[in-house]
Parts: structure tokens; sequence; C-alpha cells
């Protein structure tokens, strides 16, 4: 990715964000009426006349700011609006020619940062394609902050019970939530020749195609042998075979799909030299380990079919175990895979809920090269979407974050003392 960029990218399969969601929806259909069911279902109409919604933008590509706010005045809903042909949006036209300042008075009066065209791209592609990286990073942050919010919104929804697992506007595997609630009923099944491990839906769980990229991760998360490590998520195994070159002291593995356990005992994984598996949720498994002050080097995650707050919770619980002040974090970067400007609103919004509870985000260029005419044949959806550079992420402690937590603690025992408290027995967070 051109080094202009702010921030950097992801793919794939298990975790989706929700600004994925909401551009897959707007995929479907958007249109230059607010809707078309309303006079279907006997409401008054609310169309807009196509010529003026092309008329708006035009104006906009053009930079013509008097016809943009004649058009906004007369029914703000034009700035939202998309060619029902081309599904091409005034926010677009002014990204596609760099236009900062209209765009961001487009995004104040409630353009959709989000909405796509027909060809899947949004404002923040065209200002990519067009180079225009100050307008490019800006969208960005629009985007993340938006993200934040809604985030936000949707975990309050999921406290109180709400589903926030949208439903599919069609039946195509790629507009279909990668979050699957069910996945531990399934039935896994790995295929003839062992190159994938794929759920009940034809999806792919992992695939061998992967390994260069695993061997990338480990090496960036061991370095040297005698560490101690743990990953989430064993699938077919690649990561733990190759952790296990580098001989670590401890290997934790977690797994929660009984198929997958099954698998791993018939390939004697509970025998190999010190691993240490536990089968079930890692929900349940981390808060044991934090109670039994377990602590690990390396910790890697690439769990399926879980929500994005799920990784979010991870990456709290994980920061009980992993040591200080040189323990890494990685996982499979898998967010919003099919579009490279909402990897990185994806990439950018984890770079900062990690940097809220203490740690560092870089992600490092890898290059990978997929057979795309075979790799994906049985496979019901892409997680991989021909790119030839994958960001892996390396995680470490934010130093200054240590120094200001450990002033703080030494505040507090000196306080103990002076009380008398024998605060060797005290549970420090």
């Amino acid at each position: 990715m051109p080094q202009q960029m702010a921030v950097v990218i992801t793919l794939r399969k298990a975790t989706s964000l929700a600004c994925t969601t909401v551009s897959l929806l707007l995929k479907s259909r958007t249109m230059a009426t607010t809707t078309q069911e309303s006079a279907e279902n006997g409401e008054p109409s609310t169309e807009l006349p196509t010529e003026k919604v092309r008329m708006m933008i035009d104006a906009c590509s053009g930079g013509n700011l008097s016809v943009v706010q004649q058009l906004a005045a007369e029914n703000p809903l034009y700035i939202c609006q998309q060619d029902f042909e081309t599904g091409y949006s005034p926010l677009m036209g002014a990204a596609k020619v760099g236009n900062l300042e209209l765009c961001k008075e487009l995004l104040d009066k409630g353009a959709p940062w989000n909405a796509v065209d027909r060809q899947g791209k949004c404002a923040g592609n065209y200002a990519m394609d067009g180079e225009h990286w100050e307008l490019a990073n800006y969208l960005v942050e629009w985007g993340t902050r938006a993200e934040l919010v809604l985030g936000e919104m949707q975990r309050s929804q999921r406290k109180a019970g709400i589903n926030i697992i949208p439903v599919a506007p069609t039946q195509d595997a790629e507009y279909q939530s990668s979050t699957k609630p069910d996945y531990l009923k399934h039935q896994l099944r790995y295929n003839k020749d062992g190159t994938a491990l794929l759920d009940e839906d034809e999806d792919a769980v992992m695939m061998e195609w992967e390994r260069p990229i695993m061997k990338a991760h480990a090496s960036i998360m061991m370095e040297a042998p005698g560490k101690r490590v743990m990953n989430v998520g064993f699938g077919m195994g690649i990561i733990d075979s190759i952790l296990q070159e580098y001989s670590p002291n401890l290997h934790i593995i977690i797994e929660a799909h009984p198929d997958v356990y099954k698998r791993m005992l018939t390939e004697k994984w509970d025998q190999k030299p010190n691993v240490k598996i536990f089968h079930g949720k890692w929900q349940d498994v981390i808060p044991e380990l934090i109670r039994e002050k377990v602590e690990v080097d390396a910790i890697f995650y690439d769990t399926y079919g879980e929500h994005a707050f799920d990784m979010e919770d991870f990456h709290l619980a994980m920061s009980h175990i992993l040591s200080k002040p040189l323990g890494i974090y990685s996982f499979f970067n898998g967010l919003a895979p099919d579009n490279l400007f909402f990897h990185s609103v994806a990439c950018q919004v984890i770079k900062l809920q990690l940097g809220n509870i203490g740690f560092d985000s870089e992600f490092l260029q890898c290059q990978i090269q997929v057979n795309e005419n075979k790799v994906w044949d049985g496979i019901r959806r892409k997680y991989w979407h021909g790119r030839d550079v994958y960001y892996l992420p390396r995680i470490t402690w934010n130093q200054e974050f240590l120094g200001r937590k450990t002033k703080a603690n030494n505040s507090e025992e000196h306080v103990d003392v002076q009380m008398g408290e024998n605060i060797s027995k005290r549970q420090r967070r």
C-alpha cells in the first residue's frame, strides 16, 4: 500500500466490523429514492427526481458549490442519494477529484461515508485511486470515529439482548455476515486433499495457503527458542506446527470445536513437548488462566465465526496474561475482507482500541501469492480477494503506559505499607 496512507490493511474470515456490514447492506440496492417500498405499501412516495440527483453528483464532481447548496437547501436528502444505475454518490464525486473541503461539508450534512457503488467502491477508494492522501486519511479518521460510536451503540444493544447481526439483503454468500453464533454446532470436515477445513455452509475455517503467513506470524512472535506461547484457534494446526519448531517452554492451545479437538487427539497433540490443550471457548478458559496467574510471552488469535466485540473482549482478557514488558501479540488480520479502504478503517479501529489498554500496534508488509484459479474450488465464500500484500499485526506493550502503571503501583504499595497491610497477598490488576 502507498506510504502516504496513515493506516494499513487487513482481510478475512472470522470477525466483521460494523462498517463492512453497513456497506454490504448499501451495496445491494442503494437508489435515487429514499425507498421504493413505501409506494408499494401504499405509503406516500418520497421519490426524488433522478435528474436532480445526478445534478447534485455532477455539481460535487465539478466543485459547483452554488448548485450543491441550492439542491441541499431544496431537500437535504440529495446529499445522501446515489445514482440508481451506477451507485455513484455526491461524496464519491467530490472524493474522486480530491475536494477535501466539499467532502467535509457533505459529511457534516449526513453523506454516508461507507456507501458503495455498483463496483463496490466507496468515497475513500476514489480518494486513494486519485492519490488524494490528505483526503483519504481524513475519510479514514471520519470512518473510524463513526465505527467507534456505532460500536458503542451496538455493544449497549448487545448487553440488552438485542440481536445485532444483520439479515443479509440477498442470498449471495458475499453479502452474508461472517459471524456464526452456532459455529460450535456445525459438523466440520477436512477436504480430500487436506488443504481446507470447512463448516456446514462450505465456508473455509482454515486453508493450507495460509501457511506462509503463519510462518511470518510465528517468526515475529517467537524470535528465539524457549518462549511461552498461547494460540487461540487450532483449526488445521498450521501455526501450532510452526510454533513447535521453536521449542517453546510452554505451548498452550485453546480450541473450542469438538471436531477439531478430536482430530488434535488423533494426531497426538496432547503428547507433544510442552503442549497443554484446553478444550473450550477462550471466554471460559482465559479467566481460569488468569486466576492461576499463567503468563506467556507470545499470543496468537485466530478464531472463527466470532463478532468484532468478541475480539475486543479477547484483547482485554489477553492483556492480563501477556508478559511485560516484552510480550508480543498478533492475530490473523482478517477484518473487512473485500475493500481496501475499509481495511484501513478496520485497522485504525483496532489500533485505537488496543492503544486504550496499553498497546502499540504496527502492521508489517508481507508478500503473498494465492492461486486464484484453483484455491477456492469447493469454497462457498472467499476470504482473500487477490491482493499480494498481507499486513501482519505486531502488537507490543507501550513502554510509557507500563511506566505510568508501575509508578501508580509503587505509589499504591507505599500507601499500603504505611497502613501496615500485607500487600503480598493482595491481588493486583
